[in-house]
């Protein structure tokens, strides 16, 4: 309907320019001949460059008219394919998959949370070593590798800032808050381990202070 309106606004809008032109070149062709007194010949010349100048400017005004409204139709477009893929890539944390995966990470959470402590930490990392913890090990590294990856991104301007941050906020703050003595012990071995997901996570900490 919109693109109809459009079509229909554009014809109007040739008509209206060629009968603009048309009355011009007569005015103009008028006052040369009948008011300066100059020659058919002469005047049917002017007249006409003068048509054609002011053709060539309309030409151009409408030309980038044009191309701005198909930037500003690009930009939409891309900022609606950037939000459904921003929330395609987030969806995922809640996926059937991810569930036994987050119920892991939870209970890892409440059980060691004073091993989480900085001073206790060498014994958090001597539970989730242990074989029998192979679980919860393994669901700790999904997860602060998923945080990781989602941080890259939207760091990158590839994944909404505004929505992850919607949606993830607190998650981040949250989980980060729990694991940072971890994320410092780990980094002492390996600086760029979840560094994304620290910066990140300290930001938005940060803006939810002020």
């Amino acid at each position: 309907m919109k693109g109809l309106f459009n079509k229909k606004y554009s014809i109007k809008l040739v008509w209206i320019l060629l009968i603009g032109l048309a009355v011009i070149f007569c005015f103009v062709f008028l006052g040369f001949h009948f008011v300066a007194n100059w020659s058919f010949a002469a005047s049917l010349d002017y007249t006409a460059k003068i048509t054609l100048a002011i053709l060539a400017f309309l030409t151009l005004i409408y030309h980038i008219h044009n191309l701005e409204n198909q930037i500003r139709t690009q930009e939409e477009s891309n900022r609606q394919n950037l939000s459904k893929y921003t929330y395609d890539i987030c969806a995922d944390f809640r996926r059937p998959v991810m569930m036994d995966i987050n119920d892991n990470v939870r209970l890892l959470l409440d059980e060691q949370k004073e091993n989480l402590e900085q001073q206790n930490i060498k014994e958090f990392i001597k539970y989730i070593n242990d074989e029998k913890n192979r679980e919860f090990r393994k669901a700790l590294v999904i997860t602060l590798n998923y945080f990781e990856s989602i941080s890259i991104m939207v760091l990158a301007g590839d994944l909404d800032n505004d929505i992850v941050k919607s949606l993830f906020c607190k998650l981040f703050g949250r989980y980060y808050n729990k694991l940072k003595h971890y994320i410092n012990f780990r980094q002492e071995e390996a600086p760029k381990s979840w560094v994304s997901f620290e910066i990140l996570a300290k930001k938005w900490i940060n803006d939810e202070k002020v």
